[in-house]
């Protein structure tokens, strides 16, 4: 299950043709929501959260959060559609054994430390 960082934007991708099921934060948890409060629910749910916030787990570190950076410029919700239909699954993959993965036009990349 994917929980979106979609509090910027009222648009929801879907994930449907993949089989994945997704929800925004404002669906879960309302409008408002801290980043330290959306981890906490990430972490206790399973869910990775997909963000365009590159620093989302700065301030908030959470050993069990898995998050998926998507790093697309201009960030157009079309293209951010595209760029994850096209490289979801991979980024799955390596969210198996990475705590974060960055995803551009290019494809997925494991930024761990």
């Amino acid at each position: 299950m994917v929980l979106q960082d979609a509090r910027k934007s009222h648009e929801t991708i879907r994930y449907e043709k993949k089989r994945f099921e997704a929800r925004s934060v404002i669906q879960a948890l309302g409008s408002g929501s801290s980043n330290g409060r959306i981890v906490d629910e990430a972490s206790r749910s399973g869910e990775i959260i997909i963000t365009l916030d590159s620093d989302f787990l700065r301030l908030h570190p959470n050993p069990r959060a898995r998050i998926l950076i998507v790093d697309v410029h201009p960030a157009i919700p079309s293209t951010i559609g595209q760029v994850l239909d096209s490289h979801l699954e991979h980024s799955l993959q390596l969210l198996r054994k990475a705590q974060t993965v960055k995803l551009t036009k290019a494809g997925p990349v494991s930024v761990d430390t």
